[in-house]
């Protein structure tokens, strides 16, 4: 066993050696999940300090108990000491946002040594990175879980570490792994994988592969919510007003509705939390390699490094593909509802470096459901699982789900602020009345109850319920228009958005390509555009109908669109195997066709050892069969690398009979010309490319390259239209063994490649872009697109769109890698350079390409100007264009590339950095990288990159699941276009296919926001119009009788703040953008002018009576049970009024929610309360008098005072709304001498030239 292991890593050692950041994908995994966490802090219990708590929780009654509850602090005081970490029995974790936990830690025996016998584990104690997750000499390992993750105690750090995504060796192992199986005859059972791992340390390091979510019962979900701090201030609030002021009727009606409450939310928390758990609950049977055997065994079981067989259904974990292929359904991941075709993990293919996100494409993500897996080379579908549990991609949506990114939202800081100035108010209020009161000969305790009474009052029990109201019928009226959010706390900040960003393909274009045709190219001339692919050279033909990733289900092609559609224009036919023979003989003939051509190798037995596992992994891929229909004939797809967005390109190694290189046989070639011969014969090699023109040209030879290249390519991207570069190859001096073990930089630089055409192809907009953009822009948002597609392409296509007006020049800020050493440049990015130089098979010897080390110091600025004309100039500065795109001068466009050198924090580059985030419209060759870094920078700033400023917008994304979903959720509102109802792209998706679900949820974000800022109003008016009614009574030694209160909190306003939500948001979107926080200018000048007002009608009512013939001031007892007063009448009955007129004056309609009017409950309720006032005011009957507590007509309250009443009172409805037109006057004085933020900047340049004050969304 120890030879033949030593042969293996004889054989691997070159692979493992070809990069020096093995590990560094885990490495950064690793920090980034510290990036939540900001502290750990440990305690432990004492006895004496547990008694002591104790003792403390009875001498308050419980009260201690309740605080230690509502507060992590308190309780950490009360009954906890402070430790180190390594003795703690609990440890508050501290995250980067403020909020807090305190956790139990649990303690795991364990005398095993984790990857201590790897043979690369002395490698990383000299690196240091021994203390990651090595435990060595160590027997008890503790444990601690936070939101789903696990971490444990490191010593040599000191601090708890997080248990990484995927195993430090992981990397070793699945290549080990891979160059295994790639071995001819080697069957997966003789891997010895177990000897470098153990399967129980690591089930003790990950834990079960279960997502176990618990779920309370309803009985304790109640007690939990029963002492809650806004339902225990309602008990506090009903003992008072039944101990002092006996007010058992609307203490009952409030009792019934407080658990009514309660146990509503505990049954919905409940049923949420049971749905969740059902969702992340699943459990399977898989086959596991285990001690040298496949077992069936529980998906439970599964660790990381397992190797398991896959078969159709749903996956339990994340599993790196080894062998075999699968078309995988990824709707739950991404929203796309076009299967995936996977393929197995190759080292040359893929490099040596692994992420589940950036190697995708041999990831089969959990959650996700395997439609077909098919057997290759005799091989099955074999994976190696690499996350596990929450780390897969279906627990990252859970977390998402279970945890919520707190939103940028002071709603509640806002709102605790307010109270505390009412509450202040109120208080003031309170010691006048209490001086009075005192000289009236109340007792120190009534004054006392009245004390405790003021506060309910001033502090409404409804107010948390209410703001919760608009964001909760927003999002289900965005559930109506197929609109579904997973975040509700977005919805506000959508209605806060200042910019809104659009991927191209699939969201501003339609989802489909239509091929224009061909240019081809002949001894370096373009030829004319040809749309008949058929009638093109069979170069050409072959190109097209290989230099893809399809694949065949069930008897249809599945894969990319634009693939699709230029191998369905060739009229060619995609095989499964190939034809002529059954499945098991078209694969022994590849085999053997294999072995005739090692035969021939030159290099000698020497070197087998190094080929031999590298020709067998390119036999691990499946190979792809097409041929002309009707002809016997087929080319055979032996290598293909997969399209790569950083590299923007793709490539294929096909192997085709001589007969269609010489053109005899074309797609009319009948079955009675097949030769079986030639069909295994003397076949040619061509290797095919075809990716993004900039990409091409720079890897073909200068005399294949026709002169007019540039201004043809302009022409085309002037219309919009998408373009890419197609090359080919002829492999002739190459074996296959060779050529199997290359990658793609390898292939690259060994073999001369031509440029053979340009693929024409028209992505046009769909319907309603142009009008959806017009109208973000007029709604005073400013819009851009950020795409991977060409430059000149995106600018035509924003024209089209008017992201970009049409009548100004456009400076392209674009960068080339220049190589210091010889001085010649190359447009690549750091990736491609990265992945040129991953591979020591063949020296870099390709002039231009700089070490991947030189990067960052040789990326420089080109910089030029796309004139109206087509034109293009140069440009005197990086200063000078900064200048002119901040004036407004030019508009502005950037490059992949451009962005990377802005990025990299030169000082001197901060003006035009500045300029490119505040201006640019058009971002081009975004990888999805540079899209999620475009999200940050816009808004809080990337953490990794301190020295990039950021400009704190509120910042919108719309784009697919597939490839943007790091900019989806990078941005504070990321929406989705895609058919699930839920994905874990983004906080919201949109089943509609179109932009304009953005329209929607920025109208509904804004009436939301709207809405709860309204209520907020609504309800602090309530509190103080009550609060000095209350006060003002005092004073009279009267009180507000029990069902006075009765009527006004419950049928007044309760109803109306409840009804108030339901206002839709309007038909078209003003440019006036709603404001952002409670405690904001217009907000706070609006509710104080209402608060005077109030406040003065009040009075003057009063004031009114006093002047009544015969009218003498009541003096009430000093217990203060009376409430039948001419004093109490007047101010109920004016306090009724005032509720129906603030809910008039605050439930505005323009210029972001629709009139009242549409809003009929509501309509119908003011009305009805409308009537209920005056039949108060004017009637005298029994409910009147005994119930309300009214004072009948005598000879103070007479039918003139009434009818005066009335008249004071429509003359305060006509005060509340003049004020309330004023308070934007006074506004804009204060602002006019208050500097304007850089937010508020923006949206004043933008406003410049608007064309309307509102946009019209219904169409």
């Amino acid at each position: 066993m120890s030879r033949y292991l030593t042969n293996i890593l004889q054989v691997e050692t070159p692979y493992l050696k070809r990069s020096s950041n093995v590990f560094e994908t885990v490495d950064s995994e690793l920090s980034e999940a510290d990036k939540e966490i900001g502290d750990f802090k440990g305690f432990h219990a004492q006895i004496w300090k547990s008694v002591l708590f104790y003792i403390l929780a009875v001498f308050t009654g419980g009260i201690s108990l309740l605080l230690c509850k509502w507060s992590t602090k308190i309780y950490i005081v009360l009954s906890l000491v402070p430790c180190s970490l390594n003795e703690a029995q609990y440890v508050l974790v501290k995250l980067s946002d403020g909020r807090m936990s305190l956790e139990r830690i649990r303690y795991i025996a364990s005398g095993m040594v984790i990857d201590a016998r790897s043979p690369f584990s002395s490698q990383h104690r000299e690196e240091g990175k021994q203390d990651l997750l090595s435990w060595q000499g160590t027997q008890r390992h503790a444990l601690l879980e936070h939101r789903c993750k696990r971490y444990f105690y490191v010593d040599t750090a000191s601090t708890f570490r997080p248990v990484p995504p995927m195993p430090r060796m992981f990397m070793e192992q699945l290549t080990r792994t891979a160059v295994h199986l790639s071995m001819r005859g080697r069957r997966p059972e003789e891997h010895p994988s177990a000897v470098d791992w153990n399967v129980a340390e690591r089930m003790m390091r990950y834990g079960s592969n279960e997502m176990s979510i618990p779920v309370a019962s309803v009985p304790k979900l109640i007690f939990n919510e029963m002492w809650h701090p806004f339902y225990v201030f309602q008990y506090f609030s009903i003992i008072v007003w039944v101990w002092g002021d006996q007010y058992y009727s609307y203490s009952v009606c409030i009792f019934v509705i407080t658990w009514f409450s309660i146990i509503t939310s505990a049954v919905e928390s409940y049923r949420n939390r049971q749905s969740v758990a059902k969702i992340a609950h699943f459990e399977c049977e898989v086959s596991v390699l285990r001690e040298g055997q496949f077992l069936r065994l529980p998906s439970v079981s599964l660790v990381p490094g397992d190797m398991i067989v896959l078969q159709p259904g749903t996956l339990p974990c994340d599993v790196v593909l080894l062998s075999g292929e699968c078309i995988v359904d990824e709707n739950m991941l991404t929203g796309e509802s076009v299967p995936v075709r996977k393929v197995p993990f190759n080292t040359s293919v893929d490099g040596m470096g692994y992420h589940p996100d950036k190697n995708s494409a041999c990831t089969l993500f959990g959650g996700t459901s395997i439609a077909q897996a098919r057997t290759i080379n005799g091989m099955q579908p074999l994976g190696i699982v690499c996350r596990t549990r929450f780390c897969s991609a279906k627990g990252q949506l859970l977390r998402s789900i279970l945890f919520p990114v707190d939103a940028e939202q002071s709603f509640v800081s806002d709102s605790l602020i307010f109270i505390a100035i009412m509450l202040t108010a109120c208080m003031c209020l309170y010691i006048w009345a209490a001086v009075v009161l005192h000289n009236l000969g109340a007792s120190g305790t009534r004054i006392m109850v009245r004390f405790f009474d003021m506060i309910t009052v001033a502090v409404p029990p409804a107010l948390p319920a209410c703001l919760a109201i608009a964001t909760v019928l927003s999002i289900n009226r965005l559930r109506r228009r197929n609109v579904f959010v997973t975040g509700p706390e977005r919805v506000a900040m959508a209605g806060q958005l200042d910019v809104i960003c659009f991927d191209k393909t699939g969201t501003l274009t339609e989802q489909g390509l239509d091929l224009q045709g061909v240019v081809e190219v002949s001894e370096g001339v373009f030829k004319p555009l040809t749309a008949h692919v058929r009638s093109m050279t069979m170069a050409i033909q072959k190109l097209l109908a290989t230099c893809h990733g399809l694949a065949m289900m069930d008897g249809v092609i599945v894969g990319d669109p634009l693939d699709q559609r230029l191998f369905l224009s060739t009229g060619w036919e995609l095989l499964e195997h190939h034809p002529g023979r059954t499945v098991d003989a078209a694969l022994g003939d590849a085999s053997s066709g294999q072995e005739s051509l090692q035969q021939h190798d030159p290099a000698g037995p020497s070197d087998l050892p190094l080929q031999v596992p590298c020709v067998q992994q390119a036999q691990q891929q499946a190979h792809t069969y097409v041929r002309p229909v009707g002809s016997m004939l087929c080319c055979t797809v032996i290598k293909r690398f997969e399209f790569s967005a950083a590299l923007q390109r793709n490539m294929v190694v096909v192997q085709s009979p001589p007969s269609f290189e010489t053109g005899s046989q074309g797609a009319g070639a009948s079955r009675d010309n097949y030769d079986s011969s030639s069909a295994d014969g003397d076949h040619t090699l061509s290797v095919f490319m075809k990716g993004s023109p900039e990409a091409i040209r720079s890897l073909v030879t200068a005399d294949s390259v026709p002169a007019d290249f540039d201004s043809v390519l302009a022409a085309f991207t002037r219309e919009g239209l998408r373009v890419l570069a197609l090359a080919s190859g002829n492999v002739s001096q190459v074996h296959l063994d060779q050529l199997d073990k290359w990658g793609m930089a390898d292939i690259e630089q060994a073999i001369p490649l031509h440029l053979v055409g340009l693929a024409v192809m028209a992505n046009p907009l769909r319907p309603d872009s142009a009008s959806v953009v017009h109208k973000l822009q007029d709604a005073g948002i400013r819009t851009a697109m950020v795409t991977g597609d060409h430059l000149r392409t995106a600018v035509s296509v924003a024209h089209l769109c008017h992201i970009m007006p049409s009548d100004k020049p456009v400076v392209m800020v674009d960068a080339v890698l220049v190589d210091t050493t010889s001085g010649s440049t190359q447009t690549a990015t750091p990736t491609e350079v990265a992945e040129s130089g991953g591979s020591s098979a063949v020296p870099l010897v390709r002039a231009g390409i700089p070490s991947a080390e030189s990067v960052s110091s040789s990326l420089h600025f080109q910089l030029s100007i796309l004139h109206v004309d087509g034109t293009v100039s140069g440009v005197p500065s990086a200063s000078a264009a900064a200048v002119s795109v901040a004036e407004g001068h030019l508009q502005c466009a950037v490059t992949g590339k451009g962005f990377c050198r802005l990025m990299e924090g030169i000082p001197e580059d901060q003006g035009l950095l500045f300029a490119c985030l505040y201006r640019a419209s058009v971002f081009a060759r975004m990888s999805p990288d540079n899209k999620r870094d475009l999200m940050k920078l816009l808004g809080a700033g990337v953490e990794s990159m301190p020295r990039c400023p950021h400009l704190g917008l509120h910042v919108g994304f719309c784009g697919d699941g597939a490839n943007d979903c790091g900019a989806l959720k990078a941005a504070h509102v990321g929406v989705s276009l895609c058919e699930a109802e839920a994905s874990v792209a983004a906080p919201m998706t949109s089943k509609h296919q179109s932009i304009a679900s953005m329209l929607i949820v920025v109208a509904e974000g804004r009436c939301s926001l709207m809405a709860t800022f309204q209520i907020f109003q609504f309800i602090i008016a309530y509190a103080m119009v009550q609060a000095f009614e209350t006060n003002l009574m005092y004073t009279y030694a009267i009180n507000v009788g029990n069902y006075q209160y009765l009527i006004q909190d419950l049928f007044f306003t309760t109803v109306l703040a409840a009804l108030m939500g339901y206002t839709e948001p309007r038909s078209d979107l003003s440019r006036h953008r709603p404001v952002n926080r409670i405690m904001s200018l217009p907000l706070a000048v609006s509710t104080s002018l209402q608060l005077i007002v109030i406040v003065a009608f009040q009075m003057f009512g009063l004031l009114m009576l006093s002047q009544q013939p015969g009218y003498v001031a009541t003096i009430g007892s000093p217990d203060l049970t009376d409430s039948q007063a001419p004093e109490n009448t007047t101010t109920y009955i004016i306090v009724l009024a005032q509720y129906v007129i603030l809910a008039l004056v605050f439930n505005k309609g323009k210029p972001h929610r629709s009139p009242l009017y549409t809003n009929y409950a509501l309509l119908a309720v003011l009305v009805a309360q409308g009537v209920f006032v005056l039949y108060s005011l004017f009637s005298v009957d029994w409910f009147n008098e005994h119930v309300q507590d009214l004072v009948g007509k005598d000879s103070v309250l007479t039918t003139k005072f009434r009818v005066e009443l009335l008249l004071l009172i429509l003359l305060n409805a006509v005060a509340a709304f003049t004020v309330e037109s004023m308070s934007s006057v006074v506004v804009a004085l204060i602002r006019r001498y208050r500097p304007l933020s850089p937010t508020q900047l923006l949206h004043s340049s933008e406003s410049t030239g608007s064309r309307s004050s509102n946009v019209d969304i219904s169409s």
